[in-house]
C-alpha cells in the first residue's frame, strides 16, 4: 500500500518527462529550420542583388561582342530568347551564338566569358574544327555556345506627377 501511491507519482513523472523531452525535441527542430530559413533568406538576397535587370540583357550580348573581340575570336551573330514567367519573378535568358578561332584564343575567351557575370552560365558548349581553307592552315576551331543567365524583373518606371 505505501509503495502503490509512490508508484503512481512516478509513472505520471515519468510521463510528464517523455512529453516535456518530446516538446523540446520539437521545439529544438523548430529552431533548426527557422535557422535555416533565415540563412537561406539572407542567400536569396544576397542572390537577387547580384542577378541583372532585364535591361541590362542587351548590353551582355555588346559585351560578349567586346570579349570575344578583345581575345581575338569572331562571333559573327547571336541570337536570343527570354522566358515569360510571373511578375515578380526572374525571367531565363539565353544568348546563341558561334565563335571563331584558334583553340588558345577561344580557350581564354571561354574562361573570361565564365567569369564575366555572376550568374552567366554556358549552358550549352559544343566544338568541331572551322571549315574553310584558311581556317584549315591555322587550326581554327569553331564553337557552338549557348550562355544563359537570369534577369530581375526591371523597377517600374517612375510615374509623372
Amino acid at each position: 500500500m505505501v509503495l502503490a501511491p509512490a508508484q503512481e507519482a512516478l509513472e505520471v513523472a515519468q510521463t510528464a518527462y517523455e512529453s516535456a523531452r518530446s516538446k523540446q525535441a520539437g521545439l529544438r527542430q523548430s529552431r533548426i529550420i527557422q535557422e535555416q530559413a533565415r540563412h537561406l533568406q539572407t542567400e536569396l538576397v544576397t542572390v537577387w542583388k547580384l542577378l541583372p535587370q532585364e535591361q541590362k540583357f542587351a548590353s551582355m550580348a555588346v559585351e560578349i561582342s567586346e570579349l570575344a573581340r578583345s581575345s581575338r575570336v569572331a562571333v559573327p551573330g547571336m541570337s536570343y530568347g527570354n522566358s515569360e514567367v510571373s511578375k515578380g519573378l526572374p525571367a531565363k535568358a539565353s544568348l546563341s551564338f558561334s565563335a571563331t578561332g584558334n583553340y588558345r584564343d577561344i580557350y581564354r575567351f571561354i574562361q573570361r566569358l565564365e567569369n564575366m557575370e555572376p550568374y552567366l552560365v554556358i549552358e550549352k558548349l559544343d566544338a568541331a574544327r572551322a571549315q574553310g581553307r584558311k581556317q584549315k592552315a591555322s587550326h581554327a576551331v569553331r564553337m557552338n555556345i549557348k550562355v544563359t543567365t537570369f534577369l530581375k524583373p526591371s523597377p517600374p518606371a517612375a510615374e509623372a506627377t
